[in-house]
């Protein structure tokens, strides 16, 4: 992963709980304390700090993702790639529909990017949407429903997020569905 994942991680624990505990967790994770941008970095860098900042702030490596997705939406994308995202779409399901076309454009900057992919696909419930998540890294499900959530406050749509059980469909990527709106 690129050093801005790793940097935002950062700002992720300094902002809710302060730099002495970042120092904490980067000392227990065993890694440098800051990061150049664009240089790319083994995942393991990115997995040893979410393992340490689950042991050091009490949380499950779940709830780190899953608030380290929404602070990435609302902190980092939001802001370094507004443009971007911008052209992505114009609401939740638009953006979404169009995520992986703004992760190809996204590989022109970071050549050694090796993005998700999505399928959303509109089911015969109104306001109801399938996306199935497809990635070559393992556990980051968490972090996705992060960034869904932290896009629905980014274009002020309510959501309900279902998780379907990995053995409950023949596929391989996980299976979610978004109720727009809520329930």
């Amino acid at each position: 992963m690129y050093g801005m994942i790793n940097e935002a991680v950062r700002g992720l624990v300094t902002s809710a709980f302060g730099e002495d505990k970042w120092t904490k967790i980067h000392e227990r994770a065993g890694v440098d304390e800051s990061f150049v941008s664009m240089k790319s970095y083994d995942d393991d860098v990115t997995y040893r700090l979410v393992a340490a900042a689950s042991e050091e702030l009490d949380l499950s490596p779940e709830q780190v993702l899953t608030a380290f997705g929404e602070y990435w939406v609302e902190n980092v994308a939001t802001v370094a790639f507004a443009q971007l995202m911008n052209q992505t779409g114009t609401g939740f399901g638009d953006f979404l529909a169009n995520l992986d076309v703004m992760h190809q454009r996204m590989k022109s900057t970071f050549p050694d990017y090796q993005p998700p992919s999505f399928r959303v696909i509109e089911t015969s419930e109104p306001g109801r949407l399938q996306v199935d998540y497809y990635s070559n890294r393992a556990g980051l499900l968490p972090f996705v429903i992060g960034l869904l959530h932290g896009l629905s406050r980014h274009f002020d749509e309510e959501i309900e997020i279902e998780h379907v059980d990995d053995a409950s469909h023949p596929l391989p990527c996980k299976r979610m569905f978004v109720t727009l709106g809520g329930s």
